[in-house]
């Protein structure tokens, strides 16, 4: 094998996208001139597999570009490109330990690889170690400090590790919960209990149970309010890990039950598909709480359909976080009905369709499509009319 080569033969930038349902690695490659001399066929070899696996990672194709880098450092080894690939496509496969391996080598051959930090910082925070996140992100940002995001998100994560780091910790076959003093133990119980039959519900619904634990913190209502940020109509989240602000539990009631069978259900979601419109996420994790509206709302709706001043679902596909009260409540409102009526017109099978669709890569409007066996634009003017 030809060592020709004794500096990167690309450059990889990996746009971390955050958002409240999880965080997309995106790659985008960049070839750094080579000189004539060095273009031996096993870097032309090496080169084209390596953007081919960038490519298919791109396209969340993870074996494929599990193959393309393998069949890479088959031609060159010197390089850290092929290896930071690699580790990327395993920590999308979630296999940690084999893109630990991938990623170590790749900080071997280029010490500036900033990008094998951050997947690093990456997977520390998934196996609840933001100790280790921590030092992951600070090498990456010490690299390149310009990283707005980067810098954000570590604050963040500073911030809840604060919060966090002396909490209780009772873990399950399925959660992993944790709470700060003695006298939330009993309430801890009572969320696993009531978790644990949302993990049988929604599990039998959606033909899905999460194949990794699912974590669940609460939190007073400051500490809430300082760790996630979120808006003051919030009664928790799910951002990768289930966060609840609690008061004095000490018994199950249906309110309480209602938003534990509502984040849960986002936990699902995600594990099924990274990508999926929030109204969706947030109709299907209304449907499972069980939430039901009246006749005042129905005749909201119907009013705003009469009136074609319904905003289209395209609208609401991005996050209701920014939402002022008033305008998360009829969001909400609408995902519950659109999804309510997917479900009641095409049923849950169906739906399950659309949202491996979703996993694989299409778009909304391809998912609806696929699964539901109409198009997005025939689901969309059915679902007005019922209203109408």
């Amino acid at each position: 094998m030809s060592t020709v080569m004794k500096r990167p033969l690309f450059s990889a930038l990996i746009k971390v996208v955050l958002n409240r349902s999880g965080i997309l690695l995106t790659i985008s490659l960049f070839f750094l001139a080579t000189p004539a001399w060095g273009q031996t066929a096993e870097l032309t070899t090496y080169k084209r597999y390596v953007k081919s696996g960038f490519e298919q990672l791109d396209a969340k194709n993870f074996q494929s570009a599990r193959d393309d880098f393998d069949s890479a450092l088959r031609y060159y080894q010197s390089d850290g490109a092929a290896y930071l690939g690699l580790g990327a496509v395993y920590f999308h496969l979630k296999d940690d330990r084999a893109a630990e391996r991938a990623l170590t080598r790749a900080l071997e051959l280029n010490p500036q690889e900033k990008n094998a930090y951050q997947i690093m910082g990456e997977m520390a925070y998934r196996r609840d170690d933001p100790a280790e996140a921590i030092t992951a992100w600070e090498k990456a940002l010490a690299i390149d400090p310009s990283d707005a995001a980067l810098k954000a998100r570590l604050d963040r994560i500073k911030k809840e590790h604060r919060t966090e780091q002396y909490f209780n910790r009772e873990v399950t076959g399925h959660f992993l919960i944790k709470y700060e003093g003695r006298e939330r133990i009993d309430a801890g119980r009572i969320i696993l209990r009531i978790l644990e039959d949302a993990y049988g519900e929604v599990g039998r619904a959606l033909s899905f149970y999460p194949d990794q634990e699912i974590q669940v913190i609460l939190y007073s209502g400051q500490q809430f309010r300082e760790v996630t940020d979120a808006p003051g109509w919030s009664g928790g989240i799910y951002d990768g890990k289930i966060r609840l602000p609690i008061g004095g539990i000490d018994q199950e009631t249906p309110g309480l039950r209602r938003l534990l069978f509502h984040e849960y259900t986002h936990a699902v979601v995600r594990a099924i598909t990274r990508r999926v419109p929030t109204w969706v996420n947030e109709g299907l994790a209304q449907y499972f709480e069980g939430r039901s509206y009246g006749r005042p709302e129905r005749e909201g709706l119907s009013r705003l359909a009469l009136a074609g001043k319904l905003p289209p679902l395209a609208m609401l596909e991005g996050s209701f976080m920014g939402l002022d009260q008033h305008q998360a409540g009829l969001a909400y409102l609408i995902s519950l009905s659109a999804v309510r009526h997917m479900i009641d017109h095409f049923g849950m099978y169906r739906v399950r369709i659309m949202l491996d669709e979703l996993a694989a890569g299409k778009d909304s409007a391809a998912a609806i499509h696929n699964g539901l066996l109409v198009s997005a634009e025939d689901f969309e003017r059915g679902w007005i009319r019922s209203l109408e």
